[in-house]
Order: structure tokens, then C-alpha cells, then sequence
């Protein structure tokens, strides 16, 4: 059976991302356990962050390093040279974003969380 109306396509969507969603809701009724520590929202999302931004950071040293031995390795070809010079600027490039971002997130969190 094809769906042709875009608002009923929307509605099975819908219906699927709730039929989905709808067993979480029973997580909620669920006590604390005893032996599985228990954490906030902001100390998950702390702690996802905290993940991502150290996966970045890994993620563009080994682009760095392969940038350099694709560099290393060109023998004077000037395409292989250009793309392996792009990969290492996008890569430290990256690295800076990261910095940024964690800094702009520490920055955030010491003025809007406040500590007592």
C-alpha cells in the first residue's frame, strides 16, 4: 500500500516514532535500583560532551598523522602534496573548533549553573 497524501505520511511518522517511544515511558515509573548508579541529565549530557569532544580531538590527530604520511609518501606528485596539505589544515582547523567549543561550554556552564 502506497501513501500518496504527505499529511498522512506524516501521521504514520508520527505514529511510528510514538509506538516507538511509548515503551521509554515505562522507564519512568522505575525506582532507584540498588547497585546501578544513578545520574542526572546534566551529568549524562556532561559526560556525552566530555566524549564527543575527546572523539574529535583523537579523530583529527590521526587525520594529521595520515595527512603527513600521505604527504611524506607524494614523491613529488603536486595533487597528492595539495590534498594532503588540505587534510592537515582542516584537521588543525578542526582541533581549533573543538578548543572553542569546550571553551565556549566551560564558559556557559560556570555562568548560567550555579554551584551551592
Amino acid at each position: 500500500m502506497r501513501i500518496k497524501n504527505s499529511a498522512e505520511k506524516n501521521l504514520v511518522k508520527f505514529a511510528c516514532l510514538v509506538s516507538w517511544l511509548a515503551p521509554l515511558s515505562a522507564l519512568a515509573k522505575l525506582e532507584k535500583i540498588d547497585g546501578v548508579p544513578s545520574k542526572s541529565l546534566t551529568e549524562v549530557l556532561s559526560a556525552l560532551t566530555t566524549w564527543l569532544l575527546e572523539f574529535g580531538v583523537a579523530l583529527c590527530v590521526v587525520l594529521i598523522i595520515w595527512g603527513s604520511l600521505n604527504y611524506v609518501a607524494s614523491t613529488g606528485d603536486e595533487e597528492r602534496i595539495t590534498k594532503s596539505k588540505k587534510t592537515i589544515h582542516y584537521a588543525i582547523y578542526g582541533i581549533a573548533i573543538i578548543g572553542l567549543s569546550f571553551a565556549m561550554i566551560k564558559l556557559v556552564d560556570s555562568v548560567l549553573i550555579t554551584t551551592k
